[in-house]
Parts: structure tokens; C-alpha cells; sequence
């Protein structure tokens, strides 16, 4: 049985406080006017405010640009009428100074004990460096679709979220059959292309490594080099896989006899 300071410390206000000071999400509470309540200290830190205390009371319009504020409290209203919520929404989120961010949004209504909306309770989770790691990725397939090198790029466990054509073409797949596939399984030997990732980590790239790769059952050369990718903060968020295929090179190479068995290195 708890004490009675245990009861005090396990209070629902008490971890409401805390999951609200401690939570990465935006997290917040309004009125049936759309004023907040409540807000988590990430969302006050995202509107600007030093404390959560100055969002009560404001609304979206205190803190975003007008477009975004009105978009906004058109989807409450919906929800305060319909009693439907609002499921993963994703939002161009633009304050006062003109500066943008991306969220996914769910906003629900909350009901008294006759099951009428009093007010909302929402969530958000910032969702920008994924949405400009698509953008970017779309502005890079439009140009290295026209490379005759295979190009593939790795999220930072090395699960492949891009790949062109011409680099799935050496492998034997189609490139959206590639995305999410360990690149290292697509290497005949999977501890060489780990090898040449760790020193891409060490050294910040690892160019014009022999490795064979594995194509319907067969195995055959290629020439990679592997490159770090930083964000904007300069951590490792992936790697950058650069591939020529050397089959028609090393087949007329020993054709003539002028090359023997190659190894990896």
C-alpha cells in the first residue's frame, strides 16, 4: 500500500507535469475557442516562449503566421463539431519571422462525462529533417538517373534508401525493390562492404575499392567508393555508395591475358 507521499508523487497532475516537461513531442490542451491551456515544454520551446505559463490563453495566431494559425483553427473547429479527430496531418508549420518547420499533428476531442467536446488535446512530432531528406532525395534521383554509375544512398544503420537505376540494374533488382535492404547482404563477402563503411566513418570516404557484388545467383566486380553523409549538425546520418560495374573491362582483360584472378581490397 502506498504512503501517503508516494500517492502525492504518483498523483495524475503530478505525471501529467512531468510527461509535459520531459516528452520530445509537442503536447497541448485548448479550449473550445481554440486558446491553449496547456502546453508541453517542447511545444513553448517551438513557439518561441521561454515558459509554458506564457502560451495560456493565446491562441495559434499569438505565435504563426496567418495562413498556418487559420488552417489550424479551421481543423479544431472541425473536430469540436464533428467529434471526428484529426490522425497524422502533415503540417507546413510557418511563424511570425517567416521560418518553416514540418510535424505530423493528431488532435483529438475531449469529452465530459455526457460525452460533449470541451475542448482538444493535441500532438505533434517534428518531422522536418525527414522531409527535407526526401526533398533532397528527390532532387538527386531526377539527376543521377542520368549517371551511367550506380548510385545508392544508406540510412545510418545501412539500410538502403535510394538507389538509381543503373545501380540496381547491378545487383538484378528494380530500385524501389531495394529500399530498405541491408546493403551489406548484397555484397558477396558482407564483411569487405562493412569494411569499406568503417573506414568511410573513419576517414570520411573510402574510394575505388574492388569488391564483387551478387546479381541473380552470380557474383561479379565492381569498383565502389563509399562517402560519409553529415547532417547540418555534423553528425553521420549515412553513406553514399558510388558503383561501376568492371565485368566487360576484366572479361577483355583476360580475354588477353593480361589479368588474372582479382582480389577484393
Amino acid at each position: 500500500m502506498m504512503s501517503c507521499s508516494e500517492a502525492e508523487f504518483f498523483s495524475e497532475n503530478r505525471l501529467l507535469k512531468i510527461l509535459m516537461d520531459n516528452i520530445p513531442d509537442s503536447i497541448y490542451f485548448k479550449d473550445l475557442s481554440s486558446r491553449f491551456i496547456m502546453v508541453s515544454r517542447a511545444h513553448a520551446e517551438r513557439m518561441g516562449i521561454k515558459s509554458p505559463e506564457e502560451a495560456r490563453g493565446k491562441t495559434d495566431f499569438d505565435f504563426y503566421a496567418e495562413e498556418f494559425a487559420r488552417e489550424a483553427y479551421e481543423d479544431e473547429r472541425r473536430i469540436i463539431e464533428t467529434g471526428r479527430p484529426l490522425v497524422n496531418k502533415i503540417e507546413k508549420i510557418v511563424t511570425k519571422n517567416g521560418a518553416i518547420r514540418w510535424a505530423s499533428a493528431t488532435k483529438v476531442p475531449i469529452l465530459d462525462d455526457q460525452g460533449r467536446v470541451v475542448g482538444i488535446v493535441g500532438i505533434s512530432r517534428d518531422i522536418t529533417k525527414y522531409v527535407e531528406m526526401q526533398r533532397q532525395m528527390q532532387l538527386l534521383s531526377s539527376v543521377v538517373e542520368q549517371i551511367s554509375e550506380g548510385i545508392a544512398v544508406t540510412d545510418a544503420n545501412g539500410k538502403i534508401i535510394f538507389a538509381n537505376s543503373a545501380w540496381a540494374g547491378m545487383h538484378g533488382y528494380e530500385a524501389k525493390e531495394l529500399v530498405g535492404m541491408d546493403i551489406h547482404g548484397l555484397y558477396e563477402k558482407p564483411e569487405v562492404a562493412r569494411k569499406f563503411e568503417d573506414e568511410a566513418i573513419t576517414r570520411g570516404s573510402a574510394k575505388g575499392r574492388l569488391s564483387h557484388v551478387k546479381k541473380n545467383g552470380d557474383v561479379f566486380p565492381t569498383l565502389t567508393s563509399w562517402s560519409l553523409i553529415r547532417d547540418r549538425e555534423g553528425k553521420n546520418i549515412g553513406m553514399a555508395i558510388i558503383t561501376k560495374s568492371l565485368i566487360d573491362i576484366i572479361k577483355v582483360l583476360r580475354d588477353v591475358k593480361i589479368l588474372g584472378n582479382v582480389e577484393e581490397r
